[in-house]
């Protein structure tokens, strides 16, 4: 790509975001004699709908232009976005957005009846074996049906009273995964499933079915094409081609299949924003799912 379109693109991306953080700013200001709780929530929640849009509007700006739109995903995820205000030290806003589908799902080991979807539950049951085996866990048929349980919806109850993060089934966030490490590190007295970084691995939506495969993790590239880790951490970069480092590294091919890694760039992101204000930082949370604003958090104060 030409330098004068990379350089058009940050150009947008900034001009994007001083829209946000002007009008962010603003709010801020007209709430400064008013500091309580609810008012941060409110707050919060009028910053979520403008991050959305200025999401939407970047998004736009690529059109069909794939190499366009995939410079615009890179300035988006591969570092977080900070805007200072010129007056005020303690004002700023961080808008850090990560792909939702960079890893295997792990909702996809449910999938196990269902003949029309083979590939995507052997996919997440040999990273699954893979994973029992690099880290010597003990009771691998334990860890699975507690997964199981929670991916056919027996312990979300949680999930279902939190608002807008209502799912009927399924894992859809990585505490779900601590807990169930946690509850089986007790039960089976095996401090090992501690050490596992399942972020790195997998990913948590119930309804994704593909991966972004530009956005792997270097521990999930050589656990899936057998490659040595060290070796992808020093030639691995987030956002490259999959396809082709795998093919240019020495990775087993075999395991890579066009029906599980997308061919184009998937608008589905996590975003998490910060803002400082009166001292004091927030954040908030949601995920932009292809022009839709989902799962709205607050987080409070940091």
């Amino acid at each position: 790509m030409r330098k004068g379109v990379v350089l058009f693109i940050t150009l947008s991306v900034i001009a994007a975001m001083l829209v946000l953080v002007g009008a962010i700013f603003a709010y801020l200001e007209k709430s400064k004699d008013n500091a309580s709780y609810t008012s941060a929530i409110i707050q919060a929640d009028l910053i979520f709908r403008d991050s959305k849009d200025v999401i939407a509007v970047l998004l736009k700006k690529g059109g069909k232009d794939k190499e366009v739109k995939k410079t615009i995903l890179d300035t988006l995820y591969l570092a977080p976005v900070t805007m200072q205000a010129e007056e005020d030290d303690e004002m700023f806003i961080t808008l850090d957005c990560q792909p939702l589908d960079k890893g295997v799902n792990i909702n996809w080991l449910g999938l196990e009846n269902n003949s029309s979807a083979q590939l995507f539950y052997d996919t997440a049951q040999t990273v699954f074996d893979r994973l029992i085996e690099a880290y010597n866990i003990q009771d691998a048929s334990l860890l699975l049906s507690h997964l199981r349980y929670a991916i056919d919806g027996e312990e979300n109850a949680e999930a279902r009273l939190q608002g807008r993060l209502e799912q009927k089934k399924g894992i859809i966030k990585i505490s779900q995964i601590q807990n169930i490490a946690r509850a089986y590190r007790f039960e089976a007295d095996d401090d090992a499933v501690e050490n596992i970084a399942w972020d790195k691995y997998f990913s948590f939506d119930a309804e994704s079915m593909a991966i972004d495969g530009n956005y792997l993790s270097a521990e999930l590239i050589a656990l899936m094409f057998d490659m040595e880790l060290e070796s992808v951490k020093e030639e691995w970069f987030e956002g490259d081609d999959l396809k082709a480092f795998v093919s240019s590294n020495g990775g087993d091919m075999s395991q890579y299949n066009t029906k599980l890694f997308s061919s184009e760039m998937i608008e589905r992101m996590g975003c998490r924003i910060s803002y400082g204000y009166q001292g004091n930082v927030y954040a908030l949370g949601f995920d932009y799912l292809e022009g839709k604003a989902e799962k709205f958090e607050f987080f409070g104060k940091q």
